[in-house]
């Protein structure tokens, strides 16, 4: 029969851990007694449950990294500046992201598992995303004629929150004519209960100010792409969660001694790469099956209000709204 492990998140609390890029630490949170990383929920459920259970990480993430690129729009045309330093970002998503319900109506039950041969019925699924609730199991149910032939319980969420933040070590140097060169960069960091996570992205700002000394405020254009890569660590498993943003932006700032104000507008994308096999026996036919989809994030541009402090070092803090609200904060050394 069609059947799905069921994971029983109660047990042993060890509390629920925030989910940290930077610093050589990064965590997917975790609700009492977790014990499966996110390739392992993933290679347990077929693809419709993982692409509703997973998008929000997308929706959070894009934001994020698209996230404190800039705390100000002055740089020099022919003085040297470097620095490094670290970043946070925290996006508020919705709380319609933090469970989903799917109907695949008219569906050949045959190809799910042999038992239902020749019967078409409506598949439901339902249940906590990976920000969802991590004491609640996700359910699959088989209808034929409106009659339940079949409910199996699936998976809980990672982490229960809609606030999902994200960190990352920066560096920046340029100066001459007008650009800056910048880079966020996090080698491979593993974890027991969440696999590993690596971090890479780069971009690069003009500005125009040398060109319009009249102007008020300073004035500059940039760009910034990165990927993050989610994978487990089960044995034998090969697959994970790829994302990759990019941002263009538009940005001005007016400075004060120790203080300058900026903002900004960016047109920004973002998106996410699933690749996993399906390693559950009880899954009938779809037992393993290989899965790869791309979800969208669902911001694409946004509108950011800064302030810098400069007094011994650079201690940003920013607000961006676009379809969702991300609050960040900065902390660079160097000038």
């Amino acid at each position: 029969a069609f059947r799905m492990n069921t994971y029983d998140m109660r047990g042993r609390s060890r509390g629920i851990l925030a989910i940290v890029l930077g610093l050589g630490v990064l965590a997917l949170g975790a609700g009492p007694g977790a014990a499966e990383d996110i390739g392992e929920k993933l290679s347990s459920v077929p693809e419709g449950y993982a692409k509703a259970y997973t998008s929000p990480f997308i929706h959070a993430h894009g934001p994020n990294q698209n996230s404190n690129l800039y705390s100000t729009a002055e740089i020099p045309w022919g003085k040297l500046v470097f620095g490094v330093g670290i970043k946070f970002m925290g996006t508020s998503i919705n709380e319609t992201d933090q469970s989903f319900r799917l109907v695949f109506e008219d569906v050949d039950l045959g190809e799910i598992d042999d038992e239902y041969t020749g019967i078409t019925g409506d598949v439901v699924m339902e249940g906590p995303t990976i920000f969802g609730s991590t004491d609640d199991l996700g359910t699959i149910e088989l209808y034929s004629g409106g009659v339940l032939l079949e409910s199996v319980d699936t998976i809980s969420g990672v982490i229960d929150t809609r606030w999902v933040p994200l960190a990352a070590p920066e560096g920046y140097v340029g100066g001459y004519f007008g650009l800056k060169g910048m880079i966020r960069w996090l080698p491979t960091i593993s974890n027991d209960d969440f696999g590993k996570v690596e971090l890479f992205g780069y971009g690069l700002q003009w500005s125009a100010s040398e060109l319009l000394t009249n102007f008020p405020v300073d004035l500059m254009v940039g760009f910034f792409n990165q990927s993050m890569d989610v994978y487990g660590e089960v044995p034998g498993y090969e697959g994970g969660m790829l994302t990759e943003a990019s941002s263009l932006y538009l940005a001005g700032s007016y400075d004060w001694p120790a203080l300058t104000l900026y903002g900004g507008f960016a047109l920004e994308s973002s998106e996410m790469d699933v690749y996993y096999s399906i390693d559950n026996p009880d899954l009938g036919n779809l037992d393993g099956m290989e899965v790869r989809f791309t979800e969208e994030g669902r911001q694409e541009n946004r509108f950011t209000l800064g302030v810098t402090f400069d007094i011994l070092a650079k201690l940003n803090l920013e607000m961006a709204h676009g379809d969702f609200t991300t609050y960040s904060a900065g902390l660079m050394f160097g000038n």
